[in-house]
């Protein structure tokens, strides 16, 4: 048996709030002596971790009480594995919402990298991501869109691509790359900046795709928004989708000139 003051030395938890659990019918000290020493016993204690744990994820102390009600009539080592899994089971619900709210952040990141602002999409979104879940999360959307339009085969390359809901260093690569193509958008597509810029993109084309060109233009051109539609892909509007078409294909007529006159060297 443990009194109040052990109680409270082995849990931090204070000796008012056990009284209040108590008062509350929460928690009830197993035996109180005639001068009203209380003493918990080693059911309450596990009944105390579950109060602990349900009140750190949320629960009202109403509402756990009901839990623990419910649980009274069950044989201990049944209410006791009962209890844990219960906990087990709502903390890892807890961590999944967790990890929605992380990738939605890091998407709001991510969108405030590329444009220097952030948009109130991406703020409704995480409002709605505290609420229960309704909708397919983004990685199902996603998952469902590259089974749409990809073969398995195909799917194993675009596996590759940067992802805007983690910390990926290939995101944080390619977002600094949106955002100086962004910031360069009055350049004209043959200027030295636009080109080495269309460099860049063809860099990253290249290690993202694993130079698989069939596949990268098949995505590009299922990612592309038609003129005043949000984006597909996180950064890639219309304008700037077709900017950097301007300046690739600039950059891929110059490479096919220097490839030909190599040709006409080496051939006389």
């Amino acid at each position: 048996m443990y009194s109040v003051g052990e109680l409270r030395k082995r849990t931090n938890i204070s000796v008012r709030t056990l009284h209040y659990y108590d008062e509350l019918g929460l928690l009830k000290p197993s035996r109180v002596t005639e001068t009203g020493y209380r003493y918990y016993s080693k059911e309450d204690v596990l009944k105390l971790q579950q109060i602990t744990a349900l009140k750190k994820l949320g629960f009202p102390l109403s509402r756990i009480k009901d839990i623990l009600n419910a649980e009274d009539a069950l044989p201990a080592e049944i209410r006791w594995k009962k209890a844990i899994r219960g906990q087990i089971g709502t903390i890892r619900e807890e961590m999944e919402r967790l990890r929605r709210l992380e990738r939605l952040l890091f998407h709001t990141l991510y969108s405030i990298e590329i444009t220097g602002d952030f948009r109130t999409d991406d703020i409704f979104s995480f409002i709605q991501a505290m609420q229960p879940e309704k909708e397919p999360s983004n990685d199902e959307s996603r998952e469902q869109f590259f089974n749409e339009h990809f073969t398995p085969e195909e799917i194993e390359v675009i596996d590759g691509l940067p992802t805007f809901d983690t910390d990926d260093p290939k995101a944080d690569e390619w977002v600094k790359l949106l955002r100086d193509i962004r910031d360069h958008m009055h350049e004209p597509p043959q200027s030295p900046v636009a080109q080495r810029l269309a460099k860049r993109v063809m860099d990253c084309a290249e290690a993202f795709f694993g130079g698989n060109t069939e596949v990268m233009e098949k995505y590009w051109e299922l990612i592309r928004p038609s003129p005043g539609d949000a984006p597909v892909v996180y950064g890639l509007d219309y304008k700037l989708m077709a900017y950097i078409d301007q300046i690739v294909e600039w950059y891929e007529k110059e490479r096919g000139k220097e490839r030909d006159e190599q040709d006409d060297r080496r051939r006389s």
